[in-house]
């Protein structure tokens, strides 16, 4: 037995208790016996419990006790302001109307279903409010009978406006009613007679061919408008790409003439001869360069594809490098002792990590910190990265940043990213980029190892060639 339930203790609760029965035993005689126990709260001068006492009283048999009363509920308190939110905060349409049949409240939903403002309906008739013209004298009979129904048996009253009224008589309010509009549930389609079979398999069957018909035609739809994007997209690229070149080659086309008419027109001056003269042949190989950054993005150049080992390649090109980034630039190039090969053009090879670097070094102003680095992915894959601590790209700029001739920089030819983005592909691999505003950007050149080579059928003096290169 629990002790907070036996006699003592609910009498020091403040409640009697009569004729609580269990056994006891006699502690000298050892002798156990059925007593009845009664309990009561000894109550002070105010009121408050100060202690209990009890009268055991042996018995020869088991007695029913009289059960405690059960005491009295206590209804929670109503909030009337919670009453009114669920009210109004309720999907379905809610009017309450008095015996009368005019409307006391309204809930938002029934109002704005109608068009009706809050102050505007109360006191004036439901049929007029929310009935049509040519419902209202039925309507007005379905609520009259609504109050001498039985309880949930009230007619509901189906609305032109695609709601059917639900009516409940409110006990205690001497005829008043609450209505609860909900959306008239659509028809189900009827199947025409000539359909049924008496298989319906067979109905069936055939709305699951028209289903893959239907199917079918969308798929084809949805190729057609895949190509004609695809398409739109090659134009728009054939034509950023065209607008590009022509803009860049007229102005190395425009050096080029001017120094040769200035040649011409001063050719007794030797000095100034030279300058134009070397003005004209800088423009003429920077046209050469573009060229070749412009074959190297289409791959319309053989490449030479040779086993090389790419951690040789970056530790060779660290003096050019170095002096590509600048005294300010702080550079760090990382590259392992072990051997990394991978089949690439090394002249592509060079290109892009030179364009790499240059597109972070023109990114940091002049002064920053660049880190290259040449390791392993997870996947066994070579990884070479070249990340700065620059102002980075936003997602729209960094979407288009390996578009050819895309650039944010003035004078830039927007070439760098596109060179390296071939590279990679040529190479079997891809180009990866990272950036966020104010937090630098990363290019990443993944390209896949070499294929292993058995030990009896490779030769060495390939491997020593590569090495050289």
């Amino acid at each position: 037995m629990p002790p907070d339930l036996l006699p003592s203790a609910r009498a020091l609760r403040g409640q009697t208790v009569k004729g609580f029965q269990h056994i006891m035993a006699n502690p000298s005689s050892r002798r156990k016996m059925l007593v009845s126990v009664t309990a009561m709260p000894i109550v002070g001068p105010v009121g408050e419990v100060i202690g209990s006492t009890a009268a055991i009283v042996e018995t020869d048999s088991l007695i029913q006790p009289e059960p405690a009363p059960a005491p009295e509920p206590v209804a929670a308190p109503v909030d009337p302001g919670l009453t009114r939110r669920v009210f109004d905060a309720a999907s379905s349409a809610l009017v309450v109307l008095d015996a009368d049949g005019r409307v006391r409240e309204a809930n938002r939903t029934a109002l704005e279903r109608h068009g009706l403002d809050a102050g505007a309906v109360e006191g004036l008739d439901f049929a007029d409010l929310f009935l049509a013209l040519d419902e209202r004298t039925e309507g007005r009979m379905a609520l009259n009978a609504a109050r001498a129904a039985d309880p949930g048996a009230a007619a509901p009253i189906a609305a032109a406006s695609g709601l059917t009224w639900r009516i409940l008589a409110l006990p205690g309010e001497d005829g008043a009613l609450l209505l609860a509009g909900e959306r008239t549930p659509e028809p189900l389609p009827e199947i025409p007679a000539e359909d049924t079979t008496d298989d319906p398999t067979e109905a069936l069957r055939a709305e699951l061919e028209q289903a893959r018909a239907r199917l079918t035609a969308l798929e084809d739809r949805a190729a057609e408008d895949r190509a004609e994007l695809t398409a739109a997209r090659r134009l728009e690229n054939v034509g950023r790409l065209t607008g590009g070149v022509a803009h860049d080659f007229s102005a190395l086309l425009g050096v080029m003439t001017s120094a040769l008419d200035m040649l011409l027109k001063q050719a007794d001056q030797p000095d100034r001869v030279r300058r134009l003269g070397g003005a004209a042949l800088n423009a003429g190989r920077r046209g050469e360069a573009l060229t070749r950054r412009l074959a190297a993005f289409s791959q319309g150049e053989d490449a030479v594809m040779n086993r090389l080992d790419l951690s040789v390649l970056l530790k060779s090109m660290e003096p050019t490098l170095r002096h590509m980034a600048g005294e300010d630039v702080d550079l760090m190039i990382e590259a392992p002792d072990r051997p990394m090969e991978a089949v690439i053009d090394p002249a592509a090879f060079d290109g892009a990590v030179r364009a790499l670097l240059d597109n972070a070094v023109q990114a940091l102003e002049g002064r920053g910190s660049v880190a290259v680095r040449l390791d392993e992915t997870p996947e066994g894959q070579w990884r070479l990265s070249v990340r700065d601590n620059g102002p980075g790209m936003d997602s729209d700029v960094l979407a288009r940043a390996s578009e050819p001739f895309f650039t944010t920089r003035d004078g830039a030819t927007g070439l760098g990213l596109s060179q390296a983005y071939a590279f990679a592909r040529q190479s079997g691999g891809r180009l990866s980029m990272d950036s966020a505003p104010g937090e630098g950007t990363e290019a990443a050149l993944i390209l896949p190892p070499a294929p292993e080579i058995a030990a009896e059928t490779a030769p060495a003096a390939p491997e020593a060639e590569a090495a050289e290169s």
